[in-house]
């Protein structure tokens, strides 16, 4: 069966431009929309969605933080998705750590929305383009101090093979990027994981946001 999904935010001619091209995609079995938080928290007693969306636009800070909170704490299994306005890594940090499933800013395009969703479906977490690059920037300069939370630093070489790594690219894709062979490719993306003490790419932005490594 079809998740449903709820949008929380204004203008409504956004919501509803969103709206059509998620009907004509056939991909939830139905659309809400709503811009008042108390006619929102009615639906989501009397029928929760599967997929909630809420813009940055339509809360403050504060109120998105505790939104979130409350939503969650009445039903669990809602998967919260944020759409965000340019924040700072600690921000997004504090949003996953209140519970939100996907973080996507406002210039992320319709294709990396979609991309979200399929993310969520298989029960992972979703970080846009926009903040996986501040994550990979963060790490790059972590590295120049001899970060502690990296006791074995990545080279320059792994840090380079990371960032392709995060940006969706396979082993074959970064071997004819670089002009290396894929062995060696595989080599350093075993390292890579091993420092980081993750067992994939997800692993590497769960690692950003769950262990200390933004402050």
């Amino acid at each position: 069966m079809k998740p449903k999904l709820t949008i929380f935010d204004e203008p409504l001619l956004y919501a509803e431009g969103l709206s059509k091209l998620l009907v004509q995609d056939k991909i939830f079995s139905s659309i809400e929309i709503f811009n008042s938080y108390e006619n929102l928290s009615e639906h989501i007693k009397n029928d929760p969605p599967e997929f909630l969306m809420i813009s940055s636009g339509i809360l403050v800070l504060t109120e998105m933080y505790s939104s979130v909170e409350k939503i969650l704490a009445e039903n669990k299994n809602i998967k919260i998705i944020i759409i965000g306005n340019s924040f700072d890594v600690a921000t997004i940090r504090k949003l996953f750590n209140k519970g939100i499933k996907s973080y996507l800013d406002k210039n992320s395009s319709y294709d990396e929305f979609l991309k979200s969703i399929q993310s969520l479906l298989l029960n992972e977490i979703y970080i846009c383009e926009y903040a996986k690059q501040m994550m990979i920037n963060y790490i790059s300069h972590e590295q120049e101090k001899q970060n502690s939370h990296i006791k074995d630093p990545l080279t320059k070489r792994e840090m380079e093979i990371l960032k392709l790594i995060c940006d969706g690219l396979s082993s074959k894709d970064i071997s004819e990027g670089l002009f290396i062979s894929i062995n060696t490719v595989e080599t350093h993306r075993k390292r890579i994981l091993l420092k980081l003490n993750v067992k994939n790419s997800v692993g590497v932005v769960k690692y950003a946001l769950e262990n200390n490594i933004f402050n």
